[in-house]
């Protein structure tokens, strides 16, 4: 029998699905969307049948797990400050500062304020000054889509970024000091933060600390494990589809409780590396889930405004392929080139 590889021999260039993954969990949260901006919440499919999950929350968990496990893997493959700052900041704010130009113009457009005035209004310069280094998170802008179901609100899926900024920080700091090159002593420390977290969770400045953030931690963290403990890990497809049959038989409640990070993070690890599930063809396209992501909210909002009573399906469909174009222009003429300047930064482990 040919043995099980381990993800420690797979985990190494491009040479995997993750593109594919992150542009359909960009879909996924684009899809839940698509329910919860029409006020058609509870008829999301996934949610119908699986009351603890919904494509929104599944798709962001995907986003963490691959995060949790690049970002790490970023840190090892270089080791040095500089280069790891550059990174994260070449990737992540030329097309946030994309997404929030957009959000204000469509939400401008949308606003029965006339454009001085939507302009100069605080709420306005609070959005563009605290959303856009992804700090804090802020929803609303002043008179946007009055008439949605949802008014107000112009892009509600920005509400991760301020987490995963904050996560980046976390593992630099834990690159600086040695634990992503001691996997026995990352795990402890991860489990001497998790039991801090239980008895005082406040002790952690996250812009909000709720059942949804917790998840998101223990997703990235998860992911980040991964990284450190990729020998260990064996890449098996049988395993991984015990893994979906566990989460949706959920025995005792554990399949979509204590266990569903880890067995979500697997099944994610698996489809991403897995031989026989390589498509490399796919990666020859540009990464464009990003840019979905970020660009989807206002998008969807303002095909609501324009089309009133639309339904969620028709509302996806149209809404992904504007905002998959629009994610495709941001890809090749800002993300791409702006990663690009990478080379400037690098430095030898």
């Amino acid at each position: 029998m040919t043995p099980i590889p381990r993800l420690s021999a797979l985990a190494h260039g491009r040479d995997n699905n993750f593109q594919l993954i992150r542009l359909l969990s960009a879909a996924a949260v684009m899809l839940f969307h698509s329910y919860a901006l029409t006020n058609h919440w509870t008829d999301e499919p996934l949610w119908r049948r699986i009351p603890e999950l919904n494509f929104g929350a599944l798709g962001v968990a995907c986003f963490f797990v691959i995060s949790g496990f690049l970002v790490a893997q970023s840190w090892r493959a270089r080791a040095n400050v500089v280069s790891f700052v550059s990174a994260r900041v070449l990737r992540i704010y030329p097309a946030l500062i994309a997404a929030v130009a957009l959000t204000v113009v469509l939400a401008g457009i949308s606003s029965a304020l006339d454009w001085d005035t939507f302009l100069a209004h605080p709420q306005t310069l609070d959005y563009v000054l605290l959303v856009t280094p992804a700090w804090e998170m802020r929803h609303q802008l002043p008179g946007a889509f009055p008439m949605n179901p949802i008014p107000l609100d112009v892009n509600g899926s920005l509400w991760t970024l301020p987490v995963e900024l904050r996560l980046y920080i976390a593992v630099l700091i834990a690159g600086v000091i040695g634990l992503l090159s001691r996997p026995v002593v990352f795990l402890a420390a991860l489990a001497a933060i998790a039991a801090f977290f239980m008895w005082a969770p406040g002790g952690f400045t996250l812009p909000q600390v709720d059942g949804a953030t917790r998840d998101l931690l223990v997703l990235f963290a998860i992911g980040a494990l991964a990284c450190v403990w990729r020998d260990a890990i064996p890449v098996s497809l049988a395993t991984a589809a015990v893994a979906i049959v566990v989460v949706i038989a959920d025995p005792a409640g554990l399949g979509r409780g204590v266990l569903l990070a880890p067995l979500l993070a697997y099944v994610v690890l698996v489809a991403a590396y897995h031989p026989r599930l390589a498509w490399p063809a796919f990666n020859r396209a540009g990464d464009y889930s990003y840019g979905v992501y970020v660009y989807s909210f206002p998008i969807q909002q303002t095909l609501v405004q324009r089309f009133p009573g639309i339904d969620p399906a028709p509302l996806f469909v149209l809404a992904f392929a504007l905002t998959l174009a629009v994610a495709a222009v941001s890809w090749h003429g800002l993300e791409a080139p702006a990663l690009r300047l990478k080379s400037f930064f690098r430095r030898p482990a």
